[in-house]
């Protein structure tokens, strides 16, 4: 069994534990996963880095206790609230808590139902879910309030990422004090310090530290660690998930061939003139658009990015390009 695969044996486990929710009462509750499940999910094209987390889903609406929290992403959230709650004005950054659903109608006449909070200031909140009746409600999977972040799947994912070393894929990081945009690296090993409340639309920030010292100091010249914006589930707003973000694998292993110097440019996502199409895919991504254009010196092949960066291979070699 390779490490990729016992790494998420291990950890996806975990998180089926924790996303399992309400109280065990033995064993027999809890759900296995074996090697024979990763090589299944291998075989069907799914990576380790798509199983991990993949347990990690908000927990049926049915089983919600009072008290369950919510941290408020966005005060845009006041649109989302009835004319039954109290003044919803500034509950940006409050977080809020579940108290109970309550059966109710809608102007129509038609089932409905009430999902009462209270925010941490003591303002009582209702969320109507139109078109659901008790029984309806009972066997929902998920329900989402918009505008907020479900901070028990936060802790949930801190718990199973804090302390772990991954290779992180993506250079778009952010200064952790202000949450600013910052150029950083790729394919280098880093250890992930905690995961907190992101955003309404990637609700995981996840904190991380560069473990090679060198990088460390290049990458990040005033000391502070480093953090990534993730996503969960598989909707369309999920495109930023673990997958993308890192690796368990170091992939300058499975690249022995491309030399040191190139390697540096890689991490770094920059291009030069003579490298291969494997190796331009590495520092800059697949591209969104890819031309093949035939001429009589032979194929032409041109990559363009959303950013406006554009790359142009003959015979498989970069020989021009924009960046």
């Amino acid at each position: 069994m390779t490490r990729a695969a016992r790494h998420t044996i291990s950890l996806l486990t975990t998180i089926l534990l924790l996303g399992a929710g309400g109280c065990f009462t033995g064993v027999e509750s809890t759900p296995r996963i074996d090697s024979s499940d990763v090589r299944r999910k291998q075989a069907e094209g799914i990576t380790p880095e798509q199983l991990f987390l993949a347990a990690l889903k908000p927990e049926a609406p049915a089983r919600w206790q009072r008290g369950r929290r919510l941290r408020v992403a966005n005060d845009r959230v006041s649109l989302v609230f009835t004319a039954a709650s109290d003044n919803t004005s500034g509950l940006g950054g409050h977080d809020i808590f579940f108290d109970s659903f309550v059966p109710a109608r809608s102007l129509t006449g038609d089932d409905a139902m009430d999902a009462v909070f209270v925010s941490d200031d003591g303002r009582r909140l209702v969320y109507r879910v139109p078109d659901m009746s008790q029984a309806r409600l009972d066997t929902l999977g998920r329900l989402d309030v918009p505008f907020t972040i479900d901070l028990d799947l936060v802790a949930r994912a801190d718990s199973a990422m804090r302390r772990q070393h991954y290779y992180v894929r993506t250079p778009m990081w952010y200064n952790p004090v202000k949450r600013e945009a910052v150029s950083g690296l790729r394919h280098v090993e880093v250890s992930i310090d905690s995961v907190v409340p992101g955003n309404e639309n990637f609700p995981l920030a996840v904190f991380f530290s560069i473990v090679d010292p060198a990088l460390r100091a290049k990458a990040c010249p005033d000391g502070a660690n480093r953090l990534v914006l993730m996503s969960l589930g598989s909707t369309r707003a999920a495109t930023r998930n673990f997958d993308t973000l890192f690796a368990f694998e170091d992939p300058r292993r499975e690249h022995p061939e491309i030399k040191d110097d190139v390697w540096q440019l890689i991490i770094a996502s920059k291009v030069r003139e003579g490298m291969t199409r494997d190796e331009c895919r590495l520092a800059l991504g697949a591209p969104p658009s890819l031309e093949r254009i035939p001429t009589y010196a032979g194929m032409v092949e041109r990559w363009t990015y959303s950013d406006g960066v554009y790359l142009i291979f003959e015979d498989g070699y970069l020989t021009r390009f924009r960046q």
